[in-house]
């Protein structure tokens, strides 16, 4: 990707930093700090030893960011000049908290289809969510960080619900036509993969980008709707959804969360939206109940359908 800067209303791609002066150079690279990088001070919560619990990554240091990011275009002495004015600030950052989406970034395919074992990631997020929450601090930091876990158990559903989907629906190509014709996913066919069979492309290819592409299309989809979610499922692989699965209150505690990411931590009427140790330890037990009777049941849904592929093989060939 193609790194440009904003210098006096001028597009500089960053190679040509060099080219401006010194005090431009500044101010570019404590642009690009302060956009990526903040004083934890300003959103992280206090552990129990009154340092930092840096919930959005971290702790940073000025000098290793700046040296990686500009190191090969802006002269060293130069970008120690700015560490050491951001170090009379902080020695130690947080990521800019403005910056996390409720969503992944831009490494979210790659992310995806290495995840191996998505329900394993999931519970083993679970588990760190649930180690942070016993955590002690002041009171309105502990009211903070309540908020910040319910959000992030939230965020590690969706994850999973992505991460599992991808992973079970590469597993038969019964599963990709569905989720093509029933999950909608708004899938469309670019003009470069239609155009790959007059190319003389390989079927194996043909297939690989096709996959990639609805990959790259559920990655974009909306995950946020647990009945959407679902209903998606249920599309793709069939599986039996079961009257205990807390689909409803997973609904209601994602209303909650975007109260509090998107609002400010106030609901619609402008009220206070706080949330206790007993609303925390609720939403995780239900998050759990659901994570595993999903997995399970596609886990189920695969393994019958193996099964009948290959007893209709056997049926069909003989062996």
């Amino acid at each position: 990707m193609k790194i440009v800067f904003n210098v006096n209303g001028k597009k500089v791609p960053i190679k040509s930093l060099k080219y401006i002066s010194k005090a431009n150079k500044l101010e570019v690279m404590r642009s690009w700090f302060y956009e990526n990088f903040e004083n934890p001070v300003e959103s992280c919560p206090h552990d129990s030893e009154d340092g930092y619990i840096y919930i959005y990554g971290g702790p940073y240091e000025a000098s290793e960011e700046l040296q990686e990011m500009f190191g090969e275009y802006i002269d060293e002495k130069l970008i120690e000049e700015l560490v050491a004015d951001l170090n009379n600030e902080c020695y130690e950052w947080s990521a800019n908290s403005n910056n996390i989406n409720d969503w992944y970034d831009d490494d979210i395919y790659d992310a995806v289809i290495s995840s191996e074992q998505p329900y394993i990631k999931f519970c083993e997020n679970i588990n760190s969510i649930k180690a942070l929450s016993k955590n002690n601090p002041k009171s309105q930091q502990k009211e903070h960080l309540l908020g910040l876990l319910y959000t992030n158990v939230i965020t590690a559903l969706e994850t999973l619900y992505v991460e599992l989907y991808v992973k079970s629906m590469e597993k038969n190509d019964t599963y990709v036509s569905n989720c093509i014709e029933k999950g909608k996913i708004e899938f469309k066919v670019s003009k470069d993969i239609a155009a790959l069979p007059f190319k003389g492309e390989t079927i194996e290819k043909m297939h690989e980008e096709l996959l990639k592409a609805v990959v790259d299309c559920l990655i974009n989809a909306s995950w946020h709707s647990t009945n959407k979610v679902i209903e998606r499922y249920k599309a793709t692989f069939g599986i039996q959804v079961q009257k205990n699965w807390p689909i409803s209150e997973i609904e209601a505690a994602t209303l909650i969360r975007n109260h509090l990411v998107h609002r400010g931590g106030k609901d619609k009427e402008g009220n206070p939206v706080v949330i206790s140790e007993h609303d925390l330890e609720k939403l995780l037990d239900n998050a759990m109940v659901l994570a595993e009777n999903l997995n399970n049941s596609v886990e189920a849904v695969i393994k019958d359908k193996k099964r009948a592929d290959i007893e209709a093989s056997i049926a069909k060939y003989g062996f």
